[in-house]
């Protein structure tokens, strides 16, 4: 059926699953779902705004049938255009915005999959708990973004990703069946862990509708945020390994240069030291000498600690609001997400400005250094040809460079259409060639029509 026959009639066909008001069809309505965070670009065919489980199964049926492509999207705050494709249907999930049971004895929270993340925390916080994911996008993202990403942020350094958190998920899958997988529980050997398939896989295999997370009790022991300066870039990494090296666990621990920092100050409008380099850091209290001494013997020029609550909010705000203020430095942005071997940090980090200086772009760095996924943001002209090739470029050399030293092209932000090439070259060179088979398998075996954010991730690699 060729393309422009099966999207015919097509927002006739859903109004009566979710309500002719919760049809988006006109060019100007869609205009919010054409982009995501990284200004990938794709036009939908329609934008359905279900609010239920039923009326999402419904709407997979009607997409089997038509063989008309279906991405679920939460905020749109994908880095790799993820939930971004002409011609598609977007399910708009941010109707699914009830937190339904914050359990104070088992420790979870069960939650639709339209919940902000900052939202969720926020409520939490009420009953004494915490979520703790909290990637940079964190006042817009959704859950069942998140899950759909395996997204990381600044505490994951502690508590790791989002795959460390999920316990059970209600999903519709392509057939627009409902499926309960995993349990609310904190043990759980009954099965294949599809719970841990589903994250991460991009909203390639199934929509998420529901999640039952684990949750925390809000830290009752103190801790002391302090930010710290060098003045070049290899010192700060070589001080995070020897931090790791001695065993110093840090809660938060993120890098910033110079130009992130002047970024920050002139659009927000605040005043923080313009060091070469600083570190974003959280620590336990009785970890605070030593931190500073292994600091000092690696030639940290100042601390600066947070004297108090609000404080300590002024100094996250440095890095939280790093990525808003460095995307408006040129029309094109890219962030790259490779993850290295900690024992790399100090050698990938003079690497990056080998790399921007080798193709003469900008490249304000940031990111989670404590877990050696930090990220590089190519800046380049969208507008000139010659500048997208050298971003293109820029971005190859950092994730080849992770692929042969045994890193990760992607930490959290995810393959989407951004990275296929290099997933099937990492796998390649690590080995993984099998896997990759496996992995198309399993694709067809739970999308067999391909309609679910098909030519993107596994698929395409």
């Amino acid at each position: 059926m060729p393309a422009r026959s099966r999207v015919l009639g097509l927002a006739s066909e859903l109004g009566p699953i979710v309500g002719a008001e919760n049809v988006l069809t006109e060019s100007s309505a869609l205009e919010a779902f054409r982009k995501d965070m990284a200004d990938f670009e794709a036009t939908p065919a329609v934008v359905a705004r279900p609010s239920t489980e039923e009326q999402v199964g419904r709407i997979l049926d009607v997409a089997t049938r038509r063989r008309v492509p279906v991405v679920a999207r939460g905020a749109g705050t994908s880095l790799t255009g993820a939930v971004v494709l002409d011609g598609a249907i977007i399910l708009d999930m941010q109707r699914f915005n009830r937190i339904l049971k914050i359990d104070p004895v088992n420790w979870y929270v069960q939650v639709q999959a339209g919940v902000v993340l900052d939202d969720l925390n926020q409520a939490l916080r009420k009953e004494g708990f915490f979520f703790p994911p909290d990637p940079a996008s964190s006042f817009l993202c959704t859950v069942g973004g998140a899950i759909a990403e395996s997204s990381g942020g600044m505490r994951c350094v502690r508590y790791g990703t989002m795959r460390d958190w999920v316990l059970a998920l209600r999903v519709v899958l392509a057939n627009g069946r409902s499926v309960t997988l995993g349990e609310p529980l904190a043990k759980n050997r009954v099965g294949y862990d599809l719970v841990h398939l589903m994250i991460g896989s991009e909203g390639t295999l199934g929509v998420v509708t529901e999640a039952h997370l684990k949750i925390l009790p809000v830290p009752s022991v103190p801790f002391v945020r302090m930010l710290v300066t060098f003045d070049d870039w290899p010192s700060a990494g070589r001080a995070i390994q020897e931090l790791r090296r001695r065993q110093v666990m840090a809660n938060l621990m993120e890098f910033m240069d110079r130009e992130t920092v002047l970024a920050v100050n002139a659009a927000f409008q605040t005043n923080f030291e313009e060091a070469e380099a600083t570190l974003l850091v959280d620590l336990d209290e009785p970890l605070v000498v030593v931190a500073e001494a292994i600091f000092r013997a690696h030639g940290a020029r100042r601390f600066s600690r947070a004297a108090n609550e609000a404080e300590a909010e002024r100094f996250y705000t440095v890095r939280s609001h790093a990525y808003l203020a460095v995307k408006e430095l040129a029309s094109g942005v890219q962030i790259e997400d490779v993850t290295i071997p900690i024992d790399r940090l100090a050698e990938y980090l003079a690497l990056v400005k080998e790399v921007a200086t080798r193709h003469g772009l900008r490249m304000p760095t940031l990111g989670h250094a404590g877990d050696g996924n930090v990220h590089p943001t190519i800046l380049f002209d969208r507008t000139d040809s010659a500048s997208r090739a050298a971003a293109t470029a820029a971005s190859q050399d950092l994730c080849r460079y992770a692929i042969r030293v045994g890193g990760t092209i992607t930490g959290e932000h995810g393959v989407g259409v951004q990275k296929v090439a290099l997933m099937r070259e990492q796998m390649h060179a690590h080995g993984a060639e099998e896997a990759l088979r496996l992995m198309k398998g399993i694709k067809q075996l739970f999308d067999p029509k391909s309609i679910l954010n098909p030519g993107k991730y596994v698929e395409a690699a």
